[in-house]
């Protein structure tokens, strides 16, 4: 099985592929209402987030993503002028992906959404469980049990140790969604 799983938004006009290396990435689940804000934002929150509104992400390095096809077709908003970029595709509103306003941040959360198994088995080999679901206190309907209401502080040594690990293997470099230090689209800050 090979550690390079395709992407592809619903419509087919974006496609991409991310390289999946064990050790360098978190398979989560995030609740808060900036990602469900997100979701209603492109009009797809069927498509987004689960029955209590998670979205499923990867959270990897820029390194291991490549937009092979519609990059014209990528676009950006940003919930505040100092929040994430939040990428998605202008053709069918499918997220791509989270990243922080600067390039030299080693982080990029992928939609799982975009991601083709062939099937769950094969996505569970790939990605493994999911390890942490945050936020839950902005749950829709009742909170999952395996939820935390917030951001798990006990998560912060291994987000610190990822940062670090891919600020100094300059893992944040070549971006899909930045040209150097310049993104590739301008973000509309949403009202």
């Amino acid at each position: 099985m090979s550690n390079i799983v395709p992407l592809e938004c619903s419509c087919k006009a974006v496609k991409g592929q991310l390289k999946i290396v064990p050790g360098s990435f978190f398979h989560v689940q995030c609740l808060c209402c900036d990602c469900q804000s997100f979701a209603a934002h492109l009009n797809n929150k069927e498509q987004i987030l689960d029955q209590h509104g998670a979205t499923e992400l990867v959270q990897t390095y820029p390194a291991y993503m490549k937009i092979t096809q519609g990059q014209d077709k990528v676009a950006c908003v940003q919930l505040n002028e100092k929040g994430l970029l939040r990428w998605h595709t202008a053709c069918c509103n499918m997220p791509l992906a989270n990243t922080m306003n600067s390039s030299t941040v080693p982080f990029v959360g992928v939609s799982v959404e975009l991601m083709k198994f062939d099937n769950e088995q094969e996505k569970l080999e790939l990605l493994g469980p999911i390890t942490m679901k945050a936020f839950g206190k902005y749950s829709i309907g009742e909170m999952p049990k395996d939820a935390h209401a917030r951001f798990p502080l006990s998560y912060m040594p291994k987000i610190i140790a990822f940062m670090l690990k891919g600020m100094f293997t300059h893992k944040n470099r070549p971006s899909p969604f930045f040209n150097k230090k310049v993104p590739v689209t301008k973000a509309n800050v949403l009202p």
